[in-house]
């Protein structure tokens, strides 16, 4: 007889989870679209910020077009100036002392970005681009 009750038990214990898993799977891929789309939302943000910076570096180098007439030398500085420089930032950064800028009160990031602008400088005059 328990042989029996155990049977039943089991049949009646499948009866009721058989419809439980298709949920569960249903769940698991609700979770995996969900991670999905936040990556794809992550990844067009990217993007966007990508296309930001390429139309700031063709403006960078429009501008310096104008000032400098040296295509290359002015393509290598748009690419290699911190994002958060300009083109008129850089010239300023370049022919103030560093008495003007007060370098030595600025915050480190600061003086960060001061000697990138000249390291950006160099990297491109020494690639022979201004002569």
């Amino acid at each position: 007889m328990n042989v029996v009750r155990l049977t039943i038990f089991c049949f009646v214990l499948t009866m009721v989870l058989i419809p439980l898993f298709p949920k569960w799977g249903q769940a698991a891929s609700q979770e995996d679209l969900v991670n999905r789309i936040q990556l794809l939302e992550i990844q067009i943000q990217q993007l966007k910020e990508l296309r930001e910076q390429q139309k700031l570096s063709v403006e960078k180098e429009q501008h310096c077009i104008k000032v400098v007439g040296t295509e290359k030398f002015c393509k290598c500085i748009a690419e290699k100036l911190p994002n958060d420089v300009g083109f008129e930032k850089y010239v300023h950064i370049l022919v103030s002392t560093p008495e003007e800028l007060r370098y030595e009160s600025l915050k480190p990031e600061e003086k960060k970005l001061i000697d990138a602008v000249h390291a950006s400088r160099e990297k491109c005059v020494e690639k022979g681009f201004f002569r």
